[in-house]
């Protein structure tokens, strides 16, 4: 029996909440987000080799086999830009969630995009539930600063361009998700076609690390440490891409699918409360509510 695809929507959004909370725990004990991409891509890249294969001479014999890797590099080379650019962002933003919200606005053209490129379906009443997702996300993360001035003198590096960053990410994501969905649409699985953008990642953050990745190795009582922990994160990994693949499969339109996973930021609002000591204020409150009725809107 096949689960609706709102229920890959949603177990999606938990697993990446599982490897936010790991990356940003593994980030505050000081291994910088590139060394933790490039591990954690590592250790996922091995699971799907382990999944996927067995149907590798079927992906290969096939008649779209050319097809497939067009789609699939096409989608890793752009979620490799994605995730650099992303990162670059929200380190050079006056606010991380400044990055974080121009970002999640992918979901707008995914949705109104694929009833064009592959025929999705658009419903206005569902299209109005995805946009109070984001609306909800935007209320989540965006903070005000009392004291622009100082943090200005602070931080100087953030007077960067991070709003060219956040809106190439953005791009960068949105077509991602076309080259999956096209992959889906030839017929292959999510678990080859995560290996296909994840040896894509795996090239580009080695190249992106080529320099410090000696140093990785280096200090071992730090490194027995960081390993178990990486690991579990990219378990959460390997399951946030394989559900996300069979929920942009099932779904209606991957802007709703989108929209859903998305509301990965309401529970890492809520659950970095207790564990980072995170404030809660009415702002904040009203996003969740918004995010809530805007999730009910797109899975009646």
């Amino acid at each position: 029996m096949t689960l609706p695809w709102y229920i890959h929507s949603i177990l999606t959004s938990f697993s990446f909440v599982g490897l936010v909370l790991f990356i940003r725990w593994m980030t505050s004990k000081g291994f910088t987000p590139k060394q933790v991409l490039l591990f954690m891509i590592g250790f996922a890249l091995l699971g799907f080799i382990g999944i996927a294969g067995s149907t590798l001479d079927k992906v290969i014999n096939s008649d779209h086999f050319f097809s497939f890797l067009a789609a699939g590099s096409f989608a890793g080379i752009f979620a490799s830009i994605g995730h650099w650019a992303d990162f670059e962002a929200i380190k050079r933003a006056p606010n991380p969630g400044y990055a974080t919200s121009i970002r999640n606005c992918s979901i707008l053209p995914v949705t109104i995009l694929s009833v064009f490129l592959f025929g999705s379906s658009l419903h206005i009443f569902k299209l109005v539930g995805a946009l109070l997702i984001l609306f909800g996300i935007m209320a989540l993360v965006i903070e005000r600063n009392p004291h622009p001035e100082e943090e200005k003198k602070s931080n100087p590096t953030r007077r960067s361009p991070w709003v060219a960053l956040s809106f190439a990410a953005l791009a960068c994501y949105t077509l991602m998700v076309f080259g999956m969905k096209k992959a889906i649409m030839l017929g292959f699985a999510p678990p080859e076609i995560c290996l296909c953008i994840y040896v894509i990642n795996f090239l580009f953050f080695s190249f992106i690390c080529r320099k410090e990745v000696k140093n990785y190795f280096q200090d071992k009582a730090k490194l027995k440490f960081f390993l178990p922990v990486v690991i579990i994160a990219s378990i959460f990994a390997l399951a946030a891409n394989l559900l996300s693949l069979k929920g942009l499969e099932l779904a209606p339109n991957p802007g709703y699918h989108e929209a859903l996973r998305n509301t990965n930021i309401l529970f890492v609002t809520l659950l970095a409360i207790p564990l980072f000591s995170a404030r809660f204020d009415k702002l904040k409150m009203l996003g969740v509510i918004i995010i809530v009725f805007g999730i009910f809107i797109l899975v009646v």
